[in-house]
């Protein structure tokens, strides 16, 4: 599963019912996957082996009728059989064809449990019975979809989300991810439908107005993989090797889906190789939900996504060609990890999705070098560190004892960015040959099974001949990282020694009692085109490194997940040469000199030193850096007497690289190039640039008579501009294009841009905007995302709309919004009222199992109130002495030496 972009926008919450599991005592796996031993809420005595469901949906009525046929083994004489269901009724329930003698369902605990009337023998039993259940409203189990096409139709499209536990809402089921059974699905619909499932059309009939459609049957998979679509659907189609691709959308906008036909293609052939399993279902399946939920779900050969990140129209953007490869990337990702071997239970989700999160980017990269895309990867590692250096920070592999602690486990910025940055390091320690046979080694063994941590490790272990474990383990079962601090010392020919030393690293704590990671280190000396790979393992190690006078990276490349502290003279040495050093260890000393700025532990000077010498490299990665921290100061000293003279300060590291690119982009430019202008260009606008301001109306002005005036790519950057500098009559202007949009792309864009409004009369006009019925169905998740945006510029109106209307905001969001309520609204909200006003309200808000969510939101609140105010200081004390030394030299671009 992937949420696009920021994990804010995650919501609302299903299992609010839910008991509380017993308190248990765990620690991360260490021995390989065993049925037996996977943890689990249900009995193994009685296992499925084979589903055959036949659902009749009455899209009208929200009501499903369900008939069910379960080939079981009884691998224990009893009498009793236990399973999940939710929100349905059993009726004709039958073992071997005999009536049981009982049947209790418990929605609270998810589950029925049938009584027999003697006990069953060990071996094979047939359980038969029909059943009423619901089609939801909101992106779980089996749910009803209404949008309105672009061309003004309405319309309606079934579909499902099951992960992690709503296959149980379509059918009654073993759903756990260690009970894996074939499945056969059969669908009765008005006949003038499309059905897509996981296999394909074995049979139809038309009965009338209605189809029976029968598909082929599953390889044995989690029910949680299971995936059924029904409505106008269309599709276009090509094939890669054996297996057949298809993109299908709502029928006139399958041509949309070209682009990522052509991806699924490549994407396809090059897993089929990196893994050495060939994909093993015939068809692979792109669908196209409008609406419905906010990211995507790797059903097996059945891949459901929102359209907004599968279809690309005359609208999109670069950014929206990028999102939709990386995003299909992941997803196909799943394809193998996650589908063909799925962990054994929710503790290790992590081998899903940081493993599917990294061997997307590692493919988004090979396949388009030109985006530079582990450069942009950086800034969801930073957002992961960021969150991993709180006190309450959790590990990646994390104990699930229920429902609602399974659905809060996609957590985007640990289970996602950490485990993929954690990932790329170790392949980069064992090489990239050695962790794919590694790779390849763990699908061989465990396919169509499940599997643990213990098991991967044990994979790369026997193709490197290393103790892969011992290194990992701690990176995997321990919250945190290190802070690795240099200190060097010169001998009389200049020849340098390093003594590297390890601790925790907090934003706004110690931990001194925290063991010793195994880091594995990536040392650069000087001009070295080739890092020097070590592996540091005690709290304290001495390494040979070069000269004194020659620059030093002990993360090079910026792989390292950890963060590193030079001494002054280390850190001076690497200031000098700054301009010169390969693009990504300048990313790694500005992310690393940031960090320790925004946790007191140096001056903000150091860091701004650093940014006045960029020279003239236009590296998008490393401003994009610089922008966001001198954004993040701007935005804390609103309201301060030294906002404006920052501000100014600010658009003088700026101005030169804007001069540079100017408005106008060229042919041959890099996305990156591209992407830098419009970032730089926002800034300074928001900064109060009137050049720039009145440059972007005289833009606006002609895209309000004529939308093609603007290219999509630049639409974004100038409207943000206008509706931060925005008067009535602009907003008004505004409005109305966002009224006026062509289809979703354009709706989310336009709307986005009018929440930036700054002046409060108008911000309170777009507040009623965001919660109004301007919406079409389909977009009803937009309204997350747009009260986020509208808090940036005005927190308390955005906190105010947020709870007032919180049922509205959270409903089209799905199974995810105990997380929204109780870690992120902390975190986005923190500055519209006082922390303990915020944690009265989330808590009751928020499920009291969610206590730890709670913690982490609320330590992220507290730290960004106490960093504001360290901010203004620093920045006070920065202008008063520091500011002449770290400003760009006068007349050369962008602070060349």
């Amino acid at each position: 599963m992937r949420s696009k972009g920021n994990p804010r926008v995650l919501a609302l919450a299903l299992l609010m019912g839910l008991t509380a599991a017993p308190v248990v005592t765990w620690s991360a796996p260490v021995a390989p996957f065993t049925f037996d031993s996977a943890y689990g809420r249900l009995p193994k005595n009685v296992i499925p082996l084979d589903y055959q469901v036949a659902i009749t949906p009455d899209a009208a009525a929200l009501a499903l009728a369900g008939e069910e046929r379960v080939l079981l083994d009884f691998r224990q004489s009893t009498d009793t059989v236990i399973l999940n269901s939710l929100n349905e009724v059993f009726s004709n329930v039958r073992l071997d064809g005999v009536p049981v003698k009982g049947v209790v369902s418990s929605d609270e605990q998810q589950l029925t449990t049938i009584t027999l009337g003697k006990p069953a023998s060990v071996g094979r039993h047939t359980l038969t019975f029909s059943y009423k259940g619901k089609i939801e409203t909101t992106p779980v189990g089996l749910f009803y979809q209404p949008f309105v096409a672009p061309g003004g139709q309405k319309g309606m499209l079934l579909s499902t989300q099951f992960e992690p536990t709503d296959a149980r809402r379509m059918f009654p089921c073993w759903d756990e991810p260690a009970f894996r059974a074939t499945v056969e699905l059969t669908a009765t619909v008005p006949a003038a439908w499309v059905v897509v499932s996981n296999m394909p059309v074995a049979r139809r009939s038309v009965r009338g107005d209605l189809a029976v459609t029968t598909f082929g049957r599953t390889p044995k998979m989690p029910t949680y993989l299971v995936e059924f679509s029904a409505g106008d659907l269309a599709r276009i189609s090509a094939t890669s090797g054996k297996t057949e691709l298809s993109v299908w959308a709502i029928r006139g906008q399958e041509k949309d889906g070209a682009v990522a036909l052509a991806n699924a293609q490549q994407i396809l052939a090059d897993y089929n190789d990196y893994f050495g399993y060939a994909f093993p279902l015939p068809k692979l399946d792109s669908i196209a939900v409008p609406g419905g939920f906010t990211g995507a779900m790797e059903n097996w050969g059945a891949i459901t996504y929102n359209d907004q990140l599968l279809l690309v129209n005359a609208s999109s953007t670069l950014n929206d060609r990028q999102e939709i490869f990386s995003i299909q990337a992941h997803e196909m990702a799943h394809q193998w990890n996650g589908d063909l071997v799925t962990m054994g239970w929710w503790d290790d989700l992590w081998l899903n999705e940081s493993f599917a999160s990294w061997r997307a980017a590692k493919e988004t990269d090979f396949r388009n070098p030109e985006w530079k895309w582990w450069e942009t990867q950086d800034a969801d590692k930073e957002g992961a560190m960021r969150a991993d250096a709180r006190i309450s920070s959790h590990a990646i592999a994390q104990h699930v004892t229920n429902e609602l602690q399974a659905a809060n486990a996609f957590d985007s910025e640990i289970t996602y960015s950490k485990g993929q940055a954690v990932l790329r390091m170790l392949e980069a320690h064992l090489g990239d040959d050695v962790f794919r046979d590694g790779v390849r080694r763990f699908m061989k063994a465990h396919a169509y099974s499940n599997a643990s941590s213990t098991d991967l490790w044990n994979a790369l272990g026997d193709a490197s001949g290393r103790d892969v474990a011992r290194i990992a383990s701690g990176w995997i079962e321990r919250p945190g990282f290190p802070l690795v601090s240099v200190a060097a010392a010169c001998d009389a020919a200049g020849k340098r020694s390093i003594r590297l030393s390890q601790q925790r690293f907090l934003l706004q704590a110690s931990d001194a009692a925290a063991a010793p990671w195994q880091v594995p280190l990536q040392i650069r000396v000087g001009s070295e085109t080739k890092p020097r790979p070590a592996l540091l393992t005690t709290p304290a190690e001495t390494f040979e490194a070069g000269r004194c006078d020659e620059p030093l990276s002990v993360n090079a490349g910026a792989i390292g997940y950890y963060r590193v502290a030079y001494d002054a003279a280390t850190l001076s040495a690497n200031t000098l040469a700054f301009a010169t050093l390969p693009s990504a260890d300048r990313i790694a000393l500005l992310d690393d000199q940031w960090a320790l700025f925004t946790a007191g532990r140096q001056g903000l000077a150091e860091y701004l030193k650093l940014a006045s010498r960029m020279g003239s490299d236009l590296d998008q990665r490393a401003w994009s850096q610089m922008n966001n921290a001198l954004a993040s100061i701007e935005r804390n000293l609103r309201g301060q007497a030294s906002h404006d003279a920052f501000a100014a300060y600010a658009r003088t590291l700026l101005q030169p690289v804007a001069d540079r690119l100017g408005w106008q982009g060229h042919a041959d430019e890099s996305s990156g190039t591209q992407k830098l202008r419009r970032a730089v260009l926002v800034n300074l606008g928001t900064w109060g640039d009137t050049a720039v301001i009145d440059e972007a109306r005289r833009r606006f002005a002609a895209f309000a008579v004529d939308r093609t005036a603007i290219p999509p790519d630049d639409q974004e950057m100038v409207l943000a501009i206008v509706a931060r500098n925005a008067d009535a009559a602009r907003y008004d202007q505004l409005h109305a294009i966002a009224r006026a949009a062509r289809n979703d792309t354009e709706l989310q864009r336009y709307y986005t841009a009018l929440m930036q409004v700054r002046d409060p009369v108008l911000a309170a006009q777009a507040a009623r905007v965001a919660v109004s019925d301007e919406f079409p169905e389909q977009a009803q998740s937009v309204r997350m995302g747009l009260v986020i945006e509208l808090a940036v510029q005005n927190p308390q109106l955005a906190w105010t709309t947020f709870t007032q209307n919180l049922d509205l905001i959270l409903k089209p969001q799905g199974q995810f919004a105990p997380m929204m309520v109780a870690q992120y609204a902390p975190d986005v909200f923190w500055e519209a009222a006082p922390p303990d006003t915020i944690e009265a309200w989330v808590r009751a808000h928020a499920p009291a199992e969610m206590a730890d969510s709670i913690a982490r939101g609320m330590e992220s609140a507290r730290f960004n109130v106490a960093q504001k105010s360290a901010m203004i200081k620093a920045v006070g004390s920065f202008l008063d002495t520091g500011a002449t030394a770290a400003r760009p030299a006068s007349g050369s671009p962008a602070g060349t030496p």
